[in-house]
């Protein structure tokens, strides 16, 4: 026989023995074709459903902000102040209950509601909630701007060791680049100063002035013009 029947015969066994299986558990093939398609049809409309959340919860959010930024440029003695920002908070909880802290569309809105308890001099509360979303979103840039603001409400709550301890954590933790740098050593030396540590406090200004009265692109911190003020009068 030649070698080229030889193949040929060898070929068509194996197609026979596949056609045979095939026939044999065609059943079986069939299901599992047809679990592998649902599976796939099961995936990409979880997917959709998950990108149809996140859309709404950023819709969602840009709704709050324009309610926020309405709240801004209202007094507290409107008639009108009370109902709306009583309908922001329960759109705000909605919001963080469906997102939570630890996404973006959550920690912005708890931001969102603690400034509002810092504007209404609720320090304590606008502190607890700047932390919840500090350490929620540690790392970020967020975390920054609610260590921040946390500070702000201890120095007004009268606290201000604790306030003094979140500006140097802000600038330790941070680094020079952070955009809250320049603020954080300022608050730093003026506690310091009330704290009666004049020595800390002038070591402060003068680092702040160092490296941000000219910083490498040219720009000048106002906060660094500031301390270079506050020198001259403690020299």
């Amino acid at each position: 026989m030649k070698e080229k029947e030889v193949n040929l015969t060898a070929s068509q066994k194996i197609s026979d023995k596949l056609n045979g299986f095939i026939g044999a558990h065609a059943k079986l093939i069939v299901g599992i074709f047809v679990l592998i398609i649902v599976l796939v049809i099961v995936l990409a409309v979880a997917l959709t459903m998950v990108q149809s959340a996140s859309d709404k919860k950023f819709n969602d959010l840009a709704d709050l902000e324009t309610q926020f930024s309405s709240l801004s440029v209202m007094s507290a003695d409107d008639e009108a102040y009370q109902n709306t920002v009583d309908g922001f908070r329960t759109a705000a909880e909605a919001l963080i209950a469906s997102s939570s802290l630890d996404e973006y569309p959550g920690a912005k809105a708890e931001l969102m509601l603690a400034d509002i308890a810092f504007a209404e001099e609720d320090y304590q509360a606008a502190a607890d909630m700047y932390r919840a979303v500090a350490d929620a979103q540690s790392g970020t840039y967020l975390a920054e701007l609610a260590i921040m603001n946390e500070a702000a409400s201890y120095d007004n709550l009268g606290d201000q060791e604790k306030a003094l301890e979140l500006y140097n954590y802000v600038f330790d933790t941070f680094g020079t680049d952070s955009a809250y740098a320049p603020k954080a050593l300022f608050n730093a030396g003026r506690l310091y100063e009330a704290l009666g540590e004049t020595d800390l406090a002038k070591a402060s200004f003068e680092q702040l002035t160092g490296l941000y009265l000219v910083t490498d692109n040219g720009a000048v911190s106002e906060y660094a013009r500031l301390a270079q003020s506050h020198l001259i009068t403690m020299n």
